[in-house]
């Protein structure tokens, strides 16, 4: 598999450029997102528009990283379907409650089924870029809010039990939104008790060792030379999760009870049925997650990112999310394909990147030679290609010093100035 070429930071070529290019491609394409959310939604489908708006919200947060139409269309279509599932997730611990009476049918307000125009969701969301809310939003809340308190009016005077189900209702709610929550942090609680268990099983490659892992769920772990796998002892149906340190792609067996989970440094990567890279070595002060098939979350703290097939995202130990250069992509991804890539670092990091990637411990005595840049590129297995990568990108020469390989300047010096 081919990596292409990633959007960077810097804002060369981005299509999303000013808040008019997002309005006019809001407005071109809203129709086909709506009902993107809408199939994805099922009935009813009344937050479609919402999970639209967010999604290019979330792309508008994003917009560093898209330089084709293509990537901010899987990107969107992606966050619809996150902002989907999340909804229906949310509403599923009350769906029990649709058809008790004086519930059902009758408790969707009005306010409820009004499907906003394409001018009345774009206004809702300019204004939230903004950091409001738009003032005929507020204005149809405030009615609503009015008409179902009016609603509920008129039920107390049919029937006693309508504040009783009400409440019902309501502690319903509670209970569902602390029951998810409890879930959640039991669920990362238990994984992080379990990764720091004495009985936790190590699984490490030494250099230039690359091998596949298998873990108990049928999970596929491709290892990177000198990186370690952490897998708990009581790795299965509630605890589903391992630690990374340095690099790994994943091939994860699809569930739909309990997520996948892989923590490296405070970044815990989330997934089901998906296909993604990892690198986060112990030297290094980042995590890159690039995902080749599905998508996964990212979560650093209380802050989550939804990644979608082909993208990528970098997270620094400080929490900074962004999108990594393609130079940085490729370090990072293009080993699992067969082939290492360093573009443009100096000699001086070069140097262990050959004892990680080739078993090569190489020494230079002409300290100067480490500031100069190099290019490698050579397939994983052969260490010769990778000697020959360096020295013609660096002008250098691979050669024997005593017992030490090492390498040698092949440039011609330059003349020292003559003084006037």
């Amino acid at each position: 598999m081919t990596v292409t070429s990633q959007p960077t930071d810097q804002p060369t070529g981005q299509i999303l450029k000013d808040q008019k290019v997002l309005e006019k491609l809001f407005r071109e394409h809203y129709a086909r997102y709506l009902a993107m959310a809408k199939k994805q939604l099922g009935e009813p489908p009344h937050a479609a528009p919402r999970v639209v708006s967010k999604a290019f919200h979330q792309a508008w947060n994003d917009r560093k990283r898209f330089t084709t139409f293509e990537d901010l269309d899987a990107f969107i279509g992606a966050q619809i379907h996150y902002g989907a599932t999340r909804e229906v997730s949310r509403r599923a611990g009350l769906h029990r409650m649709d058809h008790h009476e004086g519930l059902g049918g009758g408790a969707h307000t009005k306010h409820e089924t009004h499907e906003m125009t394409v001018d009345e969701a774009w206004d809702r969301l300019e204004h939230t870029l903004q950091g409001g809310a738009p003032e005929a939003y507020r204005a149809r809340a405030s009615s609503a809010r009015h008409e179902a308190a009016e609603h509920v009016k008129g039920l107390a005077k049919t029937t006693n039990w309508t504040p009783i189900l009400i409440i019902g209702v309501v502690a319903i709610a509670v209970i569902a939104a602390i029951g998810w929550y409890a879930g959640k942090v039991g669920g990362e609680r238990a994984l992080t008790n379990a990764l720091a268990g004495a009985d936790v099983r190590h699984t490490e490659m030494g250099s230039s060792q690359i091998a596949n892992v298998t873990f108990p769920d049928s999970t596929i772990a491709l290892l990177g030379p000198e990186s370690r796998v952490t897998v708990p002892n009581r790795f299965g149906a509630k605890v589903r999760g391992v630690k990374l340190e340095g690099a790994a792609n994943f091939n994860v067996t699809r569930t739909e009870v309990v997520p996948f989970e892989v923590r490296a440094g405070d970044v815990a990567i989330i997934a089901r049925g998906t296909v993604f890279t990892v690198r986060r070595y112990r030297d290094e002060s980042r995590v890159i997650v690039h995902v080749r098939e599905g998508n996964v979350d990212v979560r650093h703290g209380e802050v989550i990112r939804n990644v979608p097939t082909g993208m990528s995202l970098q997270v620094t130990d400080d929490g900074t999310m962004s999108v990594p250069s393609a130079e940085e992509l490729q370090e990072a991804t293009t080993w699992v394909d067969g082939k290492v890539t360093i573009p443009a670092k100096p000699l001086r990091y070069i140097l262990p990147q050959l004892k990680r990637w080739y078993g090569l411990d190489v020494k230079v005595q002409d300290t100067t030679l480490l500031q100069r840049n190099v290019f490698l590129s050579a397939p994983v297995n052969s260490p010769r290609l990778a000697v020959q990568s360096v020295e013609q990108s660096a002008g250098l020469r691979f050669t024997q010093i005593g017992d030490n390989m090492a390498f040698e300047d092949t440039l011609p010096s330059r003349p020292a100035a003559r003084r006037r």
